[in-house]
């Protein structure tokens, strides 16, 4: 089936044909045809290595529209980033001690389930009263704006959806488990608990967190599984700009220059944009509820005149350099190299 030029590109980028491989391919054509003017080939066979050679050139090619990444990076983020381990890679046990809000709330779960197991509520099977809102009380004083914790009554776990979601990781991360109305803590958890300790224990709530908990479950905001499956480029962007308090809006400005797709999936409201949707979604479910919920970045509060004109920094925290590493050239640093080659500065 042939591609519309306004069609999503087929290389997963979230951008359009046109703007994609159709420019891109339209660069290799016009090399190829360059090249065939100056050199006989002696077999098909030659000739097709030398086509093969020059898309390859143009999909490892830096773009500023992915903050100097190639597109054959950035479809290795989108949909190989736990399987392309010579461009990225995530620490199976951390070198550093893990503190996040995701964690704290996991060490509340676990610490209150002894060898009987826990009673889940009877109405719905969820985690007793009693335990949330004595994990809120701690959770409440450390990661709750006060504006919003003096109001907020827990009487049930879905009052406390940050506890909520902490428990539903678990469940997916294999850790725990409810039967005959109890939870329980999995082997699975405790062999690694016992070996590594939180340390062993993050990673794998990291990558669950990543892979299989959906992150629109969070919020109402329209399902885009961009947004999420893009977890990679977004934390390639905090390694770019995570050294200082940077707004948010530095970010989503990035993400909407690499995937300006995503707006298709955003839906209309009567009061906000796509795009407007888009910034909030980004600001609450990327910023808030992943980075700085697992403990990636840290969150600075600019507060306007209304609640509505709040403004949000972040920038990474030292966990991050333990979770995420990549192996690849900085292109700050390509720039500079790049630079200097042209001026005749590297031999």
């Amino acid at each position: 089936m042939k591609i519309g030029r306004n069609d999503p590109c087929p290389c997963g980028s979230g951008k359009k044909y046109k703007y994609c491989c159709l420019s891109a391919s339209s660069a290799v054509s016009d090399e190829l045809t360059e090249l065939l003017s100056d050199q006989e080939f002696d077999s098909i066979e030659e000739l097709q290595a030398v086509t093969e050679t020059l898309v390859a050139k143009q999909n490892h090619k830096p773009h500023d529209d992915f903050l100097g990444l190639s597109s054959e990076q950035v479809f290795r983020m989108l949909n190989f980033a736990f399987d392309t381990p010579e461009l990225f890679q995530f620490s199976e046990q951390l070198l550093i001690e893990p503190s996040a809000p995701i964690l704290m709330l996991i060490e509340g779960i676990i610490s209150a389930i002894d060898e009987t197991g826990l009673q889940a509520t009877k109405a719905n099977g969820n985690l007793p009263q009693k335990l949330c809102r004595d994990v809120w009380s701690d959770y409440n004083k450390l990661y709750v704006d006060p504006d919003f914790s003096g109001a907020h009554k827990v009487n049930k776990e879905d009052d406390f959806f940050e506890l909520h979601v902490a428990r539903i990781t678990l469940e997916l991360a294999g850790f725990l488990r409810k039967t005959k109305g109890r939870f329980y803590v999995t082997k699975k958890y405790q062999k690694i608990d016992n070996n590594f300790g939180v340390k062993g224990i993050y990673p794998i709530i990291f990558k669950t967190y990543c892979r299989k908990f959906n992150w629109g479950y969070w919020d109402r905001y329209s399902d885009t599984p961009l947004i999420q499956q893009s977890f990679l480029f977004t934390l390639y962007l905090l390694k770019q700009h995570g050294e200082k308090m940077t707004f948010t809006s530095v970010y989503e400005d990035d993400f909407l220059r690499a995937f300006p797709m995503v707006l298709d999936e955003m839906e209309e409201g009567s009061y906000f944009s796509p795009e407007e949707s888009f910034r909030h979604c980004y600001c609450f479910r990327v910023c808030q509820r992943f980075l700085v919920f697992l403990g990636l970045a840290e969150l600075e509060v600019i507060k306007g005149d209304k609640d509505y004109t709040k403004q949000y920094k972040i920038k990474r925290t030292p966990l991050f350099d333990a979770v995420v590493h990549f192996n690849f050239l900085d292109p700050k640093n390509y720039k500079t190299m790049h630079s200097n080659i042209h001026k005749g500065n590297l031999h």
